[in-house]
């Protein structure tokens, strides 16, 4: 493989030159007129060869979690649930999904939760320094509400990080999505003073995909690959646990369909 893309690197060298023995081979083989055609064939392949090997470089053994609850069960090894009363969390699956189904009784105030056990550093101010390993830290997952968004109590719906294991959404030192007046939003807490995205457009009964992504000076959230504007005050280093959690607002039951769950560190270099 390797001596080929050296012949096709050759080849992008060659444009104009057709007595290269790579290229006259192929356009041969092609017809007339194909010297172009091919030495931007070789250029592509080359460059995409060449992307790969960098990779591969910077794929480094740093920490990350892959959840796509293939076990078909939550895991007490890595997750832990908060089910107040008669709340419910268990393993799931429907149309092709696996996931956490997460689901409160029919009474008011109750929650039900699934953290992370363990914590991550998260401490997105000296991020890229010269005396740490990680330039980023990024959160993805899949998740599908259950019953209407206006049932759900806005002050402990909360999907994200947190220094303590609650979906209380007056924590401080958070960064996570949540709910303003029904209406989705991102926030950073540092300290007691937030910082917030727009309202986010979200039918959030369907499946949808979330992403936050921390750097050393931003956090962005993005839903469905749409990225927010970026914050870039009041965000919190702390030490967090990974937090999905939503409270029954009224006498009706509510829940979370929790699915695939990606968590990993970037490493400059």
């Amino acid at each position: 493989m390797a001596q080929w893309v050296d012949d096709l690197r050759q080849t992008k060298t060659d444009v104009g030159d057709p007595s290269g023995d790579t290229l006259t081979s192929l356009t041969d083989k092609i017809g007339d007129g194909a010297t172009t055609v091919v030495a931007d064939l070789a250029s592509i392949l080359a460059d995409l060869y060449d992307g790969s090997v960098k990779n591969v470089m910077l794929n480094r053994d740093m920490p990350y979690l892959t959840e796509y609850w293939a076990t078909e069960a939550i895991n007490g090894a890595y997750w832990e649930t908060v089910t107040d009363g008669a709340s419910t969390a268990v393993f799931g699956e429907a149309a092709g999904y696996m996931y956490a189904d997460l689901d409160t009784d029919a009474v008011a105030d109750d929650d039900v939760m699934l953290n992370g056990k363990y914590r991550w550093q998260v401490r997105p101010s000296v991020f890229s320094d010269t005396n740490t390993p990680v330039e980023a830290f990024d959160l993805e997952f899949e998740l599908q509400i259950i019953t209407a968004v206006t049932e759900h109590d806005n002050t402990h719906f909360f999907l994200g990080l947190a220094p303590s294991k609650t979906n209380d959404i007056t924590t401080q030192d958070i960064i996570g999505f949540y709910l303003d007046t029904d209406e989705l939003k991102g926030k950073t807490d540092s300290g007691g003073t937030e910082s917030t995205t727009g309202a986010i457009t979200a039918t959030l009964t369907n499946w949808n995909k979330f992403k936050i992504r921390m750097t050393s000076d931003s956090v962005v959230f993005s839903f469905n690959g749409t990225a927010e504007t970026a914050i870039t005050t009041n965000i919190p280093d702390d030490n967090m646990y990974l937090i999905f959690g939503t409270r029954a607002e009224a006498a009706g039951a509510v829940g979370l369909n929790v699915g695939t769950v990606r968590a990993w560190y970037e490493e400059a270099v």
